[in-house]
């Protein structure tokens, strides 16, 4: 197959797109629609100017727009993949390609469909697209309010790779030592680490001992130091940074619980990763996450912007370890089974086959 990918350049799962179908010896494409760091395949940037600072807005993909829909005709794919239905999506609907395949991500279905605007426009794009992939159960239920029919819906996670985050026990119960937590979300305010920091405060006056790790870069880094300092824990924390990928899954393991307090997600790759190694989720009670566990038996749920609840949540996990223990084996099956980057990547590859196989039916 000749497939065209066509995404933001910067856009960090497009790697593993782009890595697998190559690796499974497809002919891949990527159009990028703002400059990106230098790829093993062809890629072409149609991105404005050599730099491009998500600050000055996203008009800029508007005018991406063109000079794709030249290069679609030159390259001739067989499929054309988009992501992030307000990008990619919009592109590809503006270049009239079938088959098209649209992945929606999280932010820009949830964010766009407060808009009237954007309600719209995300209708247009998806009866374009042959094919529309929700990463998650509540992004589905979303595209299907726009009127779009169930049968063009496939949901399904990117996953990730389940060898490199593999389980491992833990040698050491933390009844011993001080609590080991960490977070891996990027620091945005989608994010929202400062209710993390405010919950930890919290539980460190009611004399729980711990250690936080927070893994990510981000705009917010000096602020959440701030925060921490004016709590008076600061000397309990760690930012690592951005963390190499293959680097990661030793990091988690050395950990107990892992937190995120986001607004909105689609199925979250972090909690997956942190899940797959063995590491117990208390993260926000929001359909993205109540999709893979359920309150008080496979993690715990807070309320989201709620740091006394997310205190709660950790005290009531670090005084039942046993509970903790049973959770995670089948939380580590449950990623094995469904969220696998490899057996989801080969399903995608079977839905291409079968847009590709409808599409040249049609044309007959």
């Amino acid at each position: 197959m000749r497939i065209c990918f066509i995404s933001t350049g910067k856009f960090t799962h497009i790697n593993a797109y782009v890595d697998y179908f190559t690796q499974a010896k497809h002919d891949v494409h990527l159009i990028t629609l703002s400059p990106g760091p230098e790829r093993d395949i062809p890629t072409y940037n149609v991105g404005l100017g050599k730099k491009y600072s998500a600050t000055e807005g996203k008009w800029k993909y508007m005018l991406s727009m063109w000079p794709a829909r030249k290069l679609i005709k030159k390259i001739r794919p067989d499929i054309v993949h988009t992501h992030y239905a307000t990008s990619g999506g919009l592109t590809g609907w503006f270049c009239g390609f079938h088959p098209t395949i649209v992945t929606a991500h999280g932010s820009d279905v949830i964010c766009s469909m407060q808009s009237p605007v954007w309600r719209r426009l995300l209708k247009l794009i998806f009866n374009h697209a042959d094919c529309i992939n929700p990463v998650s159960k509540d992004l589905a239920e979303m595209v299907r309010t726009l009127g779009i029919s169930s049968e063009k819906i496939k949901m399904q996670t990117l996953g990730i790779d389940t060898d490199l985050f593999a389980f491992v026990p833990k040698k050491e119960k933390f009844k011993k030592r001080p609590l080991k937590l960490v977070s891996t979300r990027r620091l945005e305010l989608v994010y929202n680490h400062p209710n993390i920091i405010e919950a930890l405060a919290i539980i460190h006056e009611r004399g729980i001992d711990f250690r936080m790790t927070f893994v990510g870069s981000g705009d917010l880094l000096d602020e959440l130091k701030a925060h921490a300092s004016r709590k008076g824990i600061a000397d309990h924390l760690r930012f690592l940074g951005r963390v190499d990928n293959n680097t990661l899954p030793s990091i988690l393991q050395e950990h107990d619980i892992y937190l995120s307090s986001s607004f909105w997600d689609g199925t979250s790759l972090s909690l997956l990763e942190a899940m797959s190694v063995g590491v117990f989720p208390v993260v926000s009670h929001i359909k993205a996450n109540s999709a893979w566990l359920k309150h008080g038996v496979d993690g715990m749920l807070h309320k989201p912007d709620d740091p006394g609840d997310l205190a709660n949540c950790i005290i009531s996990v670090s005084e039942a370890p046993e509970f903790m223990d049973q959770a995670i084996p089948r939380n580590r099956e449950r990623v094995v089974e469904l969220g696998s980057r490899k057996r989801n990547m080969e399903k995608l590859e079977s839905i291409y086959q079968e847009l590709i196989t409808d599409g040249n039916e049609k044309n007959t």
